[in-house]
């Protein structure tokens, strides 16, 4: 009889966790959607809801929104995002550490930028900008539109215990440039310990 009950309790346990996992699995797919769906709509006040509540403590919301904002279209260009494909073929892999899950995310990206410089400012930016994502990821579409690819990046998704929704956090440990120092900074802050020991191990 304690044999059939320890497989009874056994099968429970394994049930619960099967359907755990699924429900994970359901609930970040749903969220990357979201999350494409606003971003691709530049709608930052949803976007921002799949970020970690820490960035906030870095930049506050307003004026990380007001900085986006401004990126987006000032003097010197416009900046459209024409494409956001999240998630390969096959399934995104859930794993844990310590009370968080976390998966690393691939997507694709385009944008369209319409530049509004003077010819000396075009000159300048369009060779930085093929350094930097690769000339066959650059083309010039007339004299003042670029098409930019953006190819093998990957978004770090964390679920926390008790949140609502997976946090979203764009993967930029392999990027140089002046941000460098920011950019880890944000990195060390917004993503838990364990899962920076997880993601360095693998």
């Amino acid at each position: 009889m304690r044999f059939v009950l320890s497989l009874l309790i056994l099968f429970t346990l394994s049930g619960l966790q099967a359907q755990s996992k699924k429900e994970l699995a359901q609930s970040l797919q749903r969220d990357l959607e979201d999350y494409r769906k606003y971003t691709l709509a530049m709608n930052f006040d949803s976007s921002f809801m799949f970020m970690s509540p820490r960035m906030f403590d870095i930049v506050p919301f307003d004026s990380l929104k007001a900085t986006m904002l401004q990126s987006m279209d000032n003097e010197y260009m416009k900046i459209e995002l024409t494409g956001l494909d999240i998630g390969p073929k096959k399934k995104v892999k859930i794993k844990q550490a310590g009370p968080y899950h976390w998966a690393m995310v691939p997507y694709t990206g385009s944008m369209r930028m319409e530049l509004k410089g003077e010819e000396g400012f075009k000159k300048l930016l369009i060779p930085i900008m093929k350094r930097e994502f690769g000339s066959e990821n650059v083309k010039m579409e007339g004299e003042s539109t670029m098409l930019l690819t953006l190819k093998n990046k990957n978004l770090i998704a964390v679920k926390e215990p008790g949140a609502k929704r997976w946090y979203m956090l764009e993967d930029k440990r392999k990027e140089n440039g002046d941000q460098d120092e920011m950019q880890k900074m944000i990195y060390e802050t917004v993503v838990p310990e364990e899962v920076r020991k997880e993601i360095e191990g693998n």
